[in-house]
């Protein structure tokens, strides 16, 4: 079975208008069709929200989103935040998630759905319209010298998979985020559907039905795949398809001295031996250890921003004391006493 993240490049045709501003930014809501080949009913448009800073754009940011749609008002937080100071920040929905979720479906549940054909479908998907999301950036010229790639969770892992394929970010930040799909698949809260669908008889070509089975599989594999090229990856009837979707796969391949990897102790929905095994994979990359849980670090993104201005260089204080939304304050007191 072959996966397939090509397409064709060229000047995309967009529609946009801004819906929000702060004092220091102002938000767009972009649209375009999307260029990947084969999507499913209801992910057809890219959907992205682009929070360019007033001033002079310094650095560039985008940030991929985690399964579902409940972490996209914190991601939402953090790009105002991130504009506010200079740093123009895009936030793409990936599709079958959150606005774009697939027809008849629930948000995010098609990445992970025991069906190989539904699954490469969908990560083929992501990867393109990250991909032509850059492109696009690039052609409007919102993507910068410096910049940055923030993967939360499903975003981290789509985000290593772009990488892999096209090396371009200067700096690369996964956040409580993992690899091993049997891990996720077998081992996480979020996919208790697909043990539920096993209980009841579900049966598949590639044994995605039989857990044993592809942890036996990734046990006796795994050390020829993270020696592998990326053609190898790719093209190899050798290695369980599975593998094509997984981003332990690719990670081997990504400079780890522009990978910051962020584990959460207390993280419930992916196993430590998901977030280990990717982690693993990026040798020599800065690894922190936050004393939170899966979601629990979303409401002190602060401390992520702080991390990401320094990162990014951004160095006027002037600027740096945005972060604190001091003068977002000031601006809405302002607005009160002139409305009396």
């Amino acid at each position: 079975m072959k996966i397939d993240f090509s397409y064709e490049k060229k000047k995309i045709d967009y529609i946009s208008g801004f819906i929000f501003k702060g004092k220091h930014y102002r938000c767009n809501y972009v649209r375009f069709k999307t260029l990947y080949k084969n999507p499913v009913e209801g992910t057809e448009t890219v959907e992205l929200y682009n929070f360019e800073p007033k001033d002079k754009i310094l650095a560039s940011a985008m940030i991929l989103h985690g399964l579902g749609s409940a972490n996209i008002k914190y991601m939402i937080w953090l790009a105002r935040r991130l504009a506010s100071v200079g740093i123009n920040t895009t936030i793409l929905i990936l599709p079958g998630n959150y606005t774009r979720v697939d027809k008849n479906s629930v948000s995010g549940r098609s990445y992970l759905w025991p069906d190989l054909n539904l699954m490469y479908r969908f990560w083929e998907h992501g990867v393109v319209d990250t991909l032509s999301t850059l492109d696009l950036l690039k052609q409007e010229g919102y993507w910068k010298k410096e910049n940055i790639l923030i993967g939360y969770c499903l975003g981290g892992m789509i985000g290593t998979i772009v990488e892999a394929l096209n090396p371009q970010l200067k700096h690369f930040l996964l956040m409580t985020t993992g690899g091993n799909l049997p891990e996720v698949l077998y081992n996480s809260p979020a996919t208790k559907f697909v043990r539920n669908l096993i209980k009841k008889g579900f049966k598949d070509e590639y044994d995605l039905h039989n857990p044993e089975k592809i942890y036996q599989i990734y046990n006796e594999q795994f050390s020829i795949v993270k020696n592998m090229s990326l053609n190898e990856i790719i093209f190899s009837d050798k290695i369980h398809p599975l593998f094509r979707v997984d981003p332990l796969s690719y990670a081997h391949l990504i400079d780890p001295s522009k990978v910051m990897f962020v584990e959460a102790m207390f993280d419930k929905t992916l196993s430590k031996k998901s977030r280990k095994s990717l982690y693993k994979e990026f040798k020599g990359a800065k690894y922190y250890l936050i004393p939170s849980g899966h979601v629990t670090w979303l409401p002190f993104e602060f401390l992520l921003a702080k991390n990401v201005i320094s990162k990014l260089n951004i160095e006027d204080l002037r600027l740096r004391s945005r972060l604190y939304g001091f003068d977002e304050i000031d601006e809405a007191l302002d607005e009160g006493v002139n409305k009396r």
